[in-house]
C-alpha cells in the first residue's frame, strides 16, 4: 500500500565505497563475534578484527570491480534515497525478534547469557538475508539475469522465507560449532521467534504490494485494491515519486485482491503463540523446530491457494509448476511430510526409552524380557543338573578308593607289628 516510509530525495555517493562500508561493519561484527566466542583478550581480538576487515574488503574490492565496474563511479547519483517499508519492517522484525529471544533466555534453566543471542542474532540475520535472497534470486533468475544490479535490492522485496530460514540455521550451526554450545538446545529455544518475525515481515509485503493474492469479488470485506501510479497521481504526488510509490504487477487492472500477506501473517503469529506454549511440552531435542516446519508447511500450502500466479506468463506472485502447483506449495508438501514422519518416530522412541529409563513395560519390547529370562534359567538349570551328576558318579569312586586306603594302612600296620624287632 505505501510502498515508502520517508522519501530524502537524491543523494551523490560512489556506489564502491557504500558497499565496502556496509561489509566491513558485517565483518566487524562477525570477528567480534567469534573472538567473544573464543573469550579472545582485547588485544587479539583487535588484530583478528583488523585482519578479517582487510582481507574482507580486498574480496569486496576485486569482486565489485569484476560484477559492478559500470557502477563504480565517485559521481554516481543514488536517485529517489528512502526508507521503504519492507526493510524497515524487517529491521523491526529483527529487532522485535532479538528482545523476544533475551527476555526468554533469562527463563531458560540453564539461562542463555544476553551475548550469546546477541552474537547468535548477528549470525541469523547474515545469514537469512543471504539465504533468503539466493534462493529468490536463483528460483527468478530470468528476471535478474539481464538486469544484474538489481540483485542487491533486497528493501523492494524478494526474499524467500525457506531460504531465509535455511540460511539462518546454516549460520547458527556455524556460530554453536564455533562457541561449543548445544545446537538443538538453541535452535528449538529461537525457532518460536521465527513466526514472529514472519508476522512484522509479511505486514511489509503487504504495504509494498509483493506477494499479493488472487482477485476476489469486490464487495469481499477483506478485498484489497493496491494503488497504481495514476492513483498516485490523483493524490498530488509528482511523476517521479508517483511511479515510484506504483504497486507493480499488484496494482494492474486494478482489481480488488485477497490480502494474502495478513492471511499469512496473522497465521504466522498463531504459529509463534502455538510453539510458545507447546515447548514446555517437548519429547525430544529438535521437537518445536520439526513442529514449525509442519505448521507453516500447512499455512504456507494453504495461503498460496490465494497468492496470484499465472502459468502461462510466470507473472505474479507465485511460480506455477506443471499448471496445477506451485513451487512454494511442492516445497510445503514435502518439508511437511518429512517433519510429520520424523516427529511422530523420534517421539515414539523418547517415550520408550523414557519408559525404559522408568522401569517399566514396553509392549513389543519388554515382553521378551520374562522369555529371555526363563530361557536362562532352563541354561542354568540344565548346567546344575550337569554339575550334580557329575558329583554323584565321581563320589563313590572316591569313597572306595579312600575305603581302600584306609584298610592298606590297617594291613600295613598289622604286618608291622607281628615283625620281630631288629634288635632282637
Amino acid at each position: 500500500m505505501y510502498k515508502i516510509l520517508y522519501y530524502f530525495g537524491s543523494l551523490q555517493l560512489n556506489p564502491m565505497w557504500l558497499a565496502l562500508v556496509v561489509v566491513s561493519l558485517l565483518l566487524l561484527a562477525l570477528a567480534q563475534s567469534y573472538a567473544s566466542a573464543r573469550k579472545m583478550g582485547w588485544k587479539p581480538a583487535l588484530v583478528l578484527s583488523i585482519i578479517v576487515l582487510i582481507v574482507g574488503d580486498l574480496i569486496t574490492y576485486f569482486l565489485f570491480n569484476a560484477f559492478f565496474a559500470p557502477y563504480n563511479d565517485a559521481n554516481y547519483v543514488f536517485q529517489h534515497v528512502s526508507i521503504y517499508s519492507y526493510g524497515f519492517m524487517l529491521m523491526i522484525a529483527f529487532v522485535i525478534g532479538t528482545i523476544w529471544l533475551v527476555v526468554q533466555g533469562r527463563r531458560q534453566k540453564p539461562p542463555i547469557e544476553i551475548d550469546t543471542i546477541l552474537d547468535l542474532m548477528v549470525w541469523v540475520i547474515i545469514g537469512s538475508i543471504i539465504g533468503a535472497r539466493l534462493i529468490y534470486v536463483l528460483t527468478q533468475w530470468g528476471d535478474y539475469s539481464a538486469h544484474k544490479e538489481n540483485i542487491l535490492r533486497i528493501t523492494e522485496g524478494g526474499l524467500s522465507i525457506h531460504g531465509g530460514v535455511l540460511g539462518a540455521m546454516v549460520f547458527a550451526w556455524m556460530y554453536c560449532k564455533v562457541k561449543g554450545i548445544d545446537y538443538w538446545r538453541i535452535v528449538d529455544f529461537a525457532i518460536p521467534g521465527v513466526p514472529l518475525g514472519m508476522f512484522i515481515g509479511r505486514i511489509g509485503c503487504f504495504l509494498n504490494g509483493c506477494c499479493y493474492g488472487v482477485r476476489c469479488e469486490a464487495d469481499f470485506p477483506l478485498g484489497v485494491k493496491f494503488p497504481n501510479a495514476d492513483a498516485w497521481l490523483e493524490r498530488g504526488y509528482s511523476p517521479d515519486l508517483a511511479a515510484l510509490l506504483d504497486a507493480g504487477q499488484a496494482a494492474i487492472g486494478q482489481f480488488a485482491r485477497h490480502p494474502a500477506q495478513l492471511y499469512e501473517a496473522f497465521g504466522a503469529l498463531f504459529i509463534f503463540w502455538y510453539l510458545s506454549n507447546f515447548r514446555r511440552n517437548q519429547a525430544f531435542k529438535g521437537h518445536v523446530f520439526l513442529m514449525f516446519v509442519w505448521l507453516y508447511s500447512v499455512l504456507r500450502f494453504v495461503v498460496e491457494l490465494y497468492r496470484f500466479g499465472d502459468p502461462e506468463t510466470g507473472v505474479g506472485s507465485s511460480i506455477v509448476l506443471w499448471h496445477f502447483i506451485t513451487m512454494a506449495q511442492l516445497a510445503s508438501l514435502i518439508l511437511g511430510i518429512v517433519a510429520f514422519v520424523l516427529m511422530q518416530d523420534l517421539k515414539r522412541r523418547a517415550v520408550i526409552a523414557r519408559l525404559l529409563a522408568e522401569g517399566k513395560e514396553v509392549p513389543g519390547i519388554t515382553d521378551v524380557t520374562p522369555e529371555v529370562e526363563e530361557e536362562e534359567e532352563e541354561e542354568e538349570g540344565e548346567f546344575e543338573e550337569e554339575a550334580d551328576a557329575t558329583e554323584e558318579f565321581v563320589e563313590p569312586e572316591t569313597v572306595e578308593e579312600d575305603e581302600d586306603h584306609d584298610k592298606l594302612m590297617d594291613i600295613g600296620g598289622e604286618s608291622t607289628d607281628d615283625e620281630p624287632p631288629e634288635n632282637q
